[in-house]
């Protein structure tokens, strides 16, 4: 839903992020990886899931007609492809039937919660700056203070205030398009086409210090998946 109302305070979705300088033109995405960016932007913040994660996004995106450009840095999420879904969003949009991101390659590239006007209006409002698994602030401070110095206009139309509610009562069954993972540190992901669950990794590093121990993964025909903790 859709509607105007000049109380609203501005970003109104809650999230992972933090605001700078509202009147600024430049919002930064980080992805997965939340860092300080030495810069003056509007705001800043994480975006972890190539559905609501990007339905906030547009929401506090499109109440601030002051942004103009809409860096995209940072790693994509272990499982998902959020940074690609947003690139695919800002190229092709949404398909008005069955709100999938047009050539999306996450698994759950679906945009439910925002109507179709809504990113229509992201595309229209921001330019896409691609620095997708740049996560060197210095780099995206540059990048930042290059498009501040451009002289542009805030877009030309009202604030748009989306009602975002991710009710449970509008998810609708969907068929998956790639990997669920189940474990993402492991990388094991159950492959829809196949019912398979498969892994990549068996080991992973979570503490250096006094020693060096790590958690790995094992299988056993009698306990099925362990995780055993050792030094290594």
């Amino acid at each position: 839903m859709v509607h105007k109302d000049r109380e609203q305070r501005w970003p109104p979705v809650p999230g992972d992020f933090e605001v700078k300088d509202p009147s600024a033109s430049v919002a930064v995405c980080t992805l997965g990886k939340k860092f300080d960016v030495p810069a003056k932007y509007a705001i800043i913040g994480t975006c972890k899931t190539e559905n609501i994660g990007i339905e906030r996004m547009i929401a506090n995106v499109i109440s601030n007609p002051s942004i103009r450009f809409f860096v995209l840095a940072g790693p994509e999420v272990p499982g998902h492809r959020t940074g690609a879904s947003v690139r695919a969003l800002y190229r092709n949009g949404v398909d008005p039937d069955t709100r999938r991101i047009r050539e999306a390659e996450g698994a759950i590239p679906y945009i439910e919660n925002v109507p179709v006007e809504a990113v229509e209006r992201f595309r229209q409002q921001v330019e896409l700056v691609d620095m997708l698994n740049v996560s060197d602030p210095e780099k995206i401070a540059a990048t930042v203070d290059e498009l501040l110095s451009r002289q542009v206009h805030p877009f030309s139309a009202e604030p748009m205030w989306v009602t975002f509610r991710a009710s449970r009562e509008k998810t609708k069954q969907r068929m998956v398009s790639g990997d669920v993972y189940v474990l993402p540190e492991y990388g094991v992901a159950l492959e829809p086409d196949s019912g398979l669950v498969q892994r990549r990794q068996s080991l992973v590093m979570v503490t250096r210090h006094p020693s060096l121990v790590g958690v790995e993964l094992r299988h056993s025909d009698e306990g099925g998946t362990l995780l055993s903790v050792r030094e290594v």
